[in-house]
């Protein structure tokens, strides 16, 4: 289940499938699929604007969602007739049976339902909502940044850096790295200014967690659009 801010209408239908692969993405949609499938800790995507990024982002978090999410195993259901048990049986099922095992009945793992936790943030978004529980004493949007099963920051660098915001910003990375949780990052910064604005400190994690992609091409917004769109409905 995706939280935080909705990705929006533009990217509802974004995914692997739909993506325009060209050989200035190919890292990028490779990473992604791995941290999708486990197989990686992170990705943090380098590239300009308009070159598939959040599509990339939403894509992942749809095959993050479908592959690490359970639904209770369910029996088919049967085509024979129902049969109707008689009065008399009915009464004896109603009865209580004595039982000498005291365990209490429990769940097999095909029977629990489980939601992935995915948080997608846009930076903007996250530093103006931290500062706002900050001022209110809640910790509730910093813990679940912390502790999600896969937490996905778009727009890196857009953000006003306060010294509160890099150090919250700081704290979030360092938990999800020492409990090894997966992350998924998109900015415009190359790697010498994400290394300037958010330190050695948190740079080097990343080093050692994910796949640090650059990813190019021609710029989406401007292939595709309004004009683009009217062609593809004529």
């Amino acid at each position: 289940m995706i939280r935080g801010v909705g990705f929006g209408k533009m990217f509802a239908d974004a995914t692997f499938g739909s993506f325009e692969g060209t050989r200035f993405n190919a890292g990028a949609v490779e990473a992604c699929q791995s941290l999708a499938r486990g197989e990686i800790g992170g990705v943090v995507l380098i590239g300009p604007g308009g070159v598939g990024k959040t599509h990339l982002l939403h894509a992942l978090a749809v095959e993050f969602d479908r592959l690490h999410s359970t639904a209770p195993a369910q029996e088919a259901p049967s085509e024979d007739k129902i049969a109707v048990p008689s009065a008399s049986e009915l009464i004896r099922s109603a009865e209580p049976e004595v039982s000498d095992d005291p365990t209490p009945p429990t769940l097999s793992l095909e029977e629990v339902e489980r939601q992935a936790e995915i948080l997608y943030w846009p930076m903007l978004d996250l530093s103006d909502k931290l500062r706002m529980a900050a001022r209110l004493g809640d910790t509730d949007v910093s813990q679940a940044c912390c502790t999600c099963d896969l937490l996905i920051l778009d727009d890196l660098g857009h953000e006003k850096t306060s010294e509160f915001i890099l150090q919250e910003f700081q704290r979030i990375i360092d938990w999800r790295y020492r409990e090894m949780l997966p992350i998924a990052i998109a900015t415009n910064l190359t790697r010498e200014e994400l290394l300037d604005k958010y330190e050695e400190h948190t740079y080097s994690r990343w080093l050692g967690s994910c796949a640090i992609v650059e990813i190019g091409g021609s710029d989406y917004r401007l292939d595709r659009g309004p004009k683009a769109r009217r062609a593809d409905r004529d």
